[in-house]
């Protein structure tokens, strides 16, 4: 369909005007691939019989990994170990640039550093665990781990409810389990050999741990205090006490517990000490708010048998673990998840492992591997794609130089010719209920811009759109927009710059809840800040001159209100519902002294325009944009 049709896509003032996605842009929908430099990959070639093997078995791994995912949006590294209990990769999908220092000398990516998701395959390795040092012994150790459904804190919960509770029906048919990780295992017989510590178990190894502690402790106090024998007996003494305190302890908790010692230990702590086991709070009880986190850890056992068998060449499990990611994180994220929820074949590392003469001879070939390609072909059509010329339609005045309401969209679809980062949380086209159109739900913190808007925009110009929150919070905001207007041309990932002279404006909108009204605490506020370089406007060191508003109009029951920015000879003014609450000759400087310039630098055109969502609670309160507009005073 030519655009000629569509009547709210993007218009401008002048007749037909053409783009092209930069080649950092381009970077979200392309397939990247895995880097051919090995510099985070360490393992020497094994020598000895078990570790031969071992790294058969990792060099195997890596090649499923590689021919189930494709990195889309990133660039892949791996890393191969081989320890005394496991081995396995770790891998990575990183964040890349075109910018010259992220690029080799050949132009093709390198790793941006610190900028990373990991995920792994891996034998005898449980992800979500931590070992419990207090209770070790040689041969033999103790750890606790993250429940199925566990979640750090509430808002982890909210967001794991999107997920399928057993990740995905390619990894039905094998354990599954969702804590930190989502991850698959495969074991003979669907069941993990490590053994479940009861409470009586627990309270025994524990009061017997105690003697291993005061061996520490007396090693301590020598270190401490070297040849000074009259200290060392007096802490010695306080140290002695400390632990006949824990061992008096357990004994009461066992009798406390005399009916149940027989049940599995779910404790409180993912690490316990000698000093976990108080009297108050009880280690076993686990209170209503850990309860609702599934914040219960569950105690387990490696006993000798098991740990003989782990330093084999036979792996005891096989574990596969990734984040996981929704679509509003981003192609490179998501593309992840997906390949390794849906694309990974865990019936065939099964067998290669467990039952190996059903894949003999038999390479090793993606699950859904038409869904992958196809998948892969999308993004690949997408990135050669070129955007399509706008022109404007009947109906708008003649000064209209900008309108997008939204209304070519479909629901749950990137905003067309609007660029975003897709490494996070990005925007997408939605519908409102009670509310008509199409609107755009902004990204928390991740900032969009029109890609053919035509720049720099006219130095007087009106700026109008829409905010649309949800109305049902408890909390002092809710949701928040900030736009960002500069006089400095983007980078070329289509991020905002901030070098150079220029000049750029912030304002931010946010709600507030109406329970405040009456008590001189609403939280609902337009905040106003210009900054220039080079300025005259500087207070002890702060650059700027900034404006608040009380915005009682926008709550959590007025929840939607119309902002325009209005530009003329360099004084800014800012309407609400069409009601001027703001203009720049009243902004003052940091510290409240009378701005010296008050608006805009003479001649201040700009040349990028931005929005984000800055709301507090982003995960559990939406915030929307529409009806976006500019005109030309």
């Amino acid at each position: 369909m030519k655009w000629v049709l569509l009547f709210a896509a993007f218009f401008f003032l002048v007749g037909n005007i053409s783009a092209q996605l930069t080649p950092e842009q381009r970077i979200q929908d392309s397939v990247i691939g895995w880097w051919s430099n090995n510099k985070f990959d360490h393992l020497k070639p094994q020598t000895d019989a078990i570790g031969k093997k071992r790294e058969v078995h990792v060099n195997k791994m890596l090649e499923w990994m590689k021919k189930s995912y494709t990195p889309v949006g990133g660039l892949g590294t791996s890393s191969r170990y081989i320890d005394k209990l496991g081995y396995g990769v770790l891998c990575y999908v990183w964040n890349v640039s075109h910018d010259k220092q992220w690029t080799e000398p050949n132009g093709n990516f390198r790793p941006i550093p610190e900028e990373n998701t990991p995920f792994w395959i891996a034998a005898n390795r449980i992800f979500g665990s931590y070992t419990i040092p207090y209770l070790q012994k040689p041969n033999e150790y103790y750890f606790t781990m993250q429940p199925n459904g566990y979640a750090a804190n509430s808002q982890f919960m909210e967001y794991g409810k999107k997920a399928d509770p057993r990740i995905h029906p390619n990894a039905y048919k094998y354990i599954t389990w969702i804590n930190d990780w989502q991850s698959v295992y495969l074991t003979p017989n669907n069941k993990l050999p490590f053994i479940a510590v009861t409470k009586g178990e627990l309270l025994q190894q524990a009061e017997e741990a105690l003697d291993k502690q005061w061996t520490y402790e007396m090693k301590d106090v020598q270190e401490k205090w070297p040849g000074n024998k009259k200290t060392q007996d007096e802490v010695l003494v306080i140290r002695k006490k400390t632990i006949e305190k824990y061992r008096n302890n357990i004994q009461k908790l066992r009798e406390r517990h005399q009916s149940s010692l027989n049940e599995p230990a779910v404790i409180r702590a993912m690490q316990p000490t000698m000093y976990s086991f108080e009297l108050d709070p009880d280690i076993f009880k686990i209170d209503k708010a850990e309860k609702a986190l599934n914040q219960g850890f569950n105690v387990y056992r490696v006993d000798p048998a098991l740990y003989a068998k782990l330093q084999s060449d036979t792996p005891q499990w096989i574990a596969v673990a990734f984040p996981f990611q929704t679509k509003e994180k981003g192609n490179q994220l998501y593309e992840m998840y997906t390949a390794l929820s849906q694309n990974f074949n865990y019936e065939y590392a099964y067998n290669y492992f467990f039952d190996p003469e059903k894949v003999k001879g038999i390479p090793y070939k993606p699950a859904n591997e038409d869904q992958l390609i196809a998948r892969l072909n999308g993004y690949r059509k997408k990135n050669t794609s070129s955007v399509n010329p706008a022109t404007k339609p009947v109906g708008l005045p003649a000064n209209t130089f900008f309108f997008d309401d939204f209304s070519s969209g479909s629901e749950g679809a990137d905003p067309a010719n609007w660029f975003f980062n897709k490494y996070g949380k990005h925007s997408i086209i939605t519908s409102v209920k009670n509310q008509p159109g199409m609107w755009l739900q902004l990204g928390y913190n991740n900032s969009v811009t029109p890609s053919l808007l035509k720049k720099p925009i006219p130095e007087n110009f009106t700026l109008e759109y829409d905010i649309l929150t949800d109305g049902e919070f408890s909390s002092r905001t809710g949701g928040a927009a900030t736009l960002v207007l500069n006089s400095r041309v983007a980078n070329t990932n289509g991020n905002e710059s901030n070098g150079g002279n220029g000049t750029r404006v912030s304002i931010d909108v946010i709600s507030g809840n109406e329970a405040a009204y009456n008590s001189n605490n609403y939280m609902g506020i337009l905040r106003i800040n210009i900054s220039s370089v080079p300025t005259n406007n500087k207070q002890n060191f702060s650059e700027g001159i900034f404006f608040e508003y009380p915005l009682t109009e926008f709550s959590n029951k007025k929840t939607k209100v119309h902002v325009s920015i209005k530009v003329t000879s360099g004084v800014l003014a800012v309407l609400i519902n069409n009601k001027q609450v703001a203009i720049s000759t009243d902004f003052k400087l940091a510290y409240g002294g009378k701005c010296v310039t008050c608006g805009l630098p003479e001649g201040t055109k700009f040349n990028t325009i931005f929005w984000k969502n800055s709301t507090s609670d982003a995960d559990n309160i939406k915030i929307y944009m529409g009806n976006v507009k500019i005109v030309k005073n």
